[in-house]
């Protein structure tokens, strides 16, 4: 039997059948009465006994697939006519009504940051009036209070020269009588000499930290993610009010995540919890506070809310389901499995819709980006290699990281700041050991983590086993750590920040929020699933 890739090159070197046609692509004489599911081609009696005659075993007859797809179409119609159109008729009347109203809400939200601005500048000339009124009521009390000591001073000092002349006389001539009288009256006198005083004046103390009050007094501008995306790629824009993020020095037209924006609670906040018996090797979290489940080894994928209510449940059993992610405009699932070269999107009834084919290889693992890109990870002889496409299956990017060995990706992240991809892979199976790996958004490789900076629990020294990896809305790299049996933050340049979670048993799956929601599947006795916040509000 050959190979798959040896079949796509075989595949390959068909003729092409025009849609429609019942004749064979290849004996044209002939009409197809087969389809060979080995290649996904209809033949007729003549390929059945010549070149697909080692593909017996796959051959279906036209007539009993008919029934099949003609359901499919009958769906396909349906949900295209009745939801999709529809759908997409009204998201195009909502767009174009916002597109009318986009110039007319920019230039009110350009009048009120003016008119802030005035407002603020009138503010300031008021609180600069009201110093400059204070400084000349200090200068006036100042100038009083001066004057009346050097008054008092002046005064004391004839009083002391009127006394001592006259205590001259008096040790020179005076009576003991004399004498007495004058000692009494000076130690009933006040003679003390003032002592030196500071010398006291208002003062006016600059702000230290000028722009961010001002920031905070002007207001602040709350940007939507995807317009964040867009306006970063070339220019720093300060989110929140809060944080200016900057360009990195290192990374070519990268967004730096090193700019401290936030806190971090001392211990993750548990907001949700529920057990959980069964398997799962990727959780995607949705929009509204659900999150799908996938399990590759029964195939099964389920979506419960936050307290493990179980909300839909899809059971596959003809085609494997490895990993899931969420189309970030439509919201439906799409899956791959290392059972077929196709990429699917999972349909409202439940059915496995393909999408396109990779360029060759079984993808192990799948990331849908805010850009709508496709991100598969595919498992080769030697490495493994990452592929990036299109909705529509044409490739963009592609990266080959191989040695000796067959090599695999358990995990793809896209991040929403910089739209680096971080993947936990492994490029020579034989080594068993699992990494980090973080591309730009074009796949140019970055760097490497493999754990630096990180200490076990009970302070022993054990191997870094990486098995999923998610971005929060910070550009943050959350990694779960299973020898150590804890949840790591890490900054998006590779810099070990917190231990998040440690847990005594062992740490599964984890995935992540848009509100940087922390889902975890975690084991103390029973399998379970907690939801944590790291982040202060």
């Amino acid at each position: 039997m050959a190979t798959n890739n040896d079949q796509s090159m075989f595949c390959a070197q068909f003729p092409i059948r025009a849609k429609g046609n019942s004749r064979c692509a290849s004996h044209r004489d002939n009409d197809v009465i087969f389809l060979c599911q080995e290649c996904k081609m209809l033949i007729c009696t003549t390929c059945s006994i010549t070149i697909h005659k080692s593909h017996i075993d796959t051959f279906v007859e036209l007539s009993r697939i008919k029934v099949q797809h003609t359901a499919f179409l009958q769906d396909f119609v349906n949900e295209t006519d009745n939801v999709n159109i529809p759908k997409l008729n009204q998201l195009i009347i909502s767009e174009q009504n916002e597109l009318s109203q986009c110039k007319p809400k920019y230039g009110k939200l350009r009048e009120k940051i003016k008119e802030e601005n005035e407002e603020c500048k009138l503010q300031l000339d008021r609180i600069a009036e009201e110093h400059l009124a204070l400084c000349d009521r200090m200068e006036i009390a100042s100038t009083q209070l001066i004057q009346t000591r050097i008054t008092d001073m002046e005064e004391r000092m004839e009083t002391l020269k009127k006394l001592s002349s006259e205590s001259k006389q008096t040790l020179q001539a005076g009576s003991a009588v004399l004498v007495y009288d004058s000692v009494s009256e000076i130690q009933e006198m006040e003679l003390d000499i003032p002592q030196a005083r500071d010398k006291g004046i208002a003062e006016f103390t600059p702000g230290n930290d000028r722009r961010s009050l001002l920031k905070q007094a002007t207001g602040s501008m709350t940007v939507p993610d995807e317009l964040f995306l867009i306006t970063t790629a070339t220019h720093s824009i300060s989110n929140k009010g809060f944080v200016v993020k900057t360009k990195r020095p290192t990374y070519t037209d990268q967004i730096s995540t090193e700019t401290v924006g936030y806190r971090l609670h001392d211990k993750p906040e548990v907001i949700s919890k529920f057990v959980y018996p069964d398997t799962m090797t990727t959780i995607c979290p949705t929009t509204d506070g659900c999150a799908w489940l996938c399990d590759r080894f029964n195939g099964n994928v389920v979506l419960v809310n936050n307290k493990g209510k179980v909300m839909q449940k899809i059971e596959r059993t003809d085609k494997r389901i490895d990993d899931i992610s969420l189309h970030p405009t439509t919201g439906r699932l799409w899956s791959c499995g290392v059972g077929s070269e196709t990429i699917y999107e999972i349909s409202a009834s439940n059915n496995l819709v393909p999408m396109f084919n990779t360029s060759g290889g079984l993808p192990t693992s799948i990331c849908l980006t805010k850009e709508g890109r496709v991100v598969v990870g595919v498992g080769c002889e030697k490495g493994y290699k990452i592929e990036m496409y299109t909705v529509d299956g044409r490739v963009l990017h592609t990266v080959l990281d191989g040695v000796s060995g067959p090599g695999l990706v358990v995990s793809i992240a896209h991040c929403p700041v910089t739209g680096n991809v971080a993947i936990v892979g492994n490029n020579d199976y034989k080594d068993n050991k699992l990494y980090i790996t973080v591309h730009d958004p074009t796949l140019q490789q970055l760097f490497t983590y493999h754990g630096e900076r990180m200490q076990s629990p009970d302070e022993s020294t054990v191997a870094f086993d990486p098995v999923t990896v998610v971005y929060d809305s910070k550009g943050n790299i959350v990694v779960n750590d299973r020898s150590r049996k804890t949840i790591e933050l890490v900054s998006g340049e590779g810099k070990h920040i917190k231990t998040l979670v440690t847990n005594k048993g062992a740490v599964g799956e984890i995935g992540i929020q848009k509100d940087d929601v922390l889902w975890s599947h975690l084991k103390i006795g029973k399998w379970g699933v907690k939801l944590f916040k790291y982040y202060c509000d």
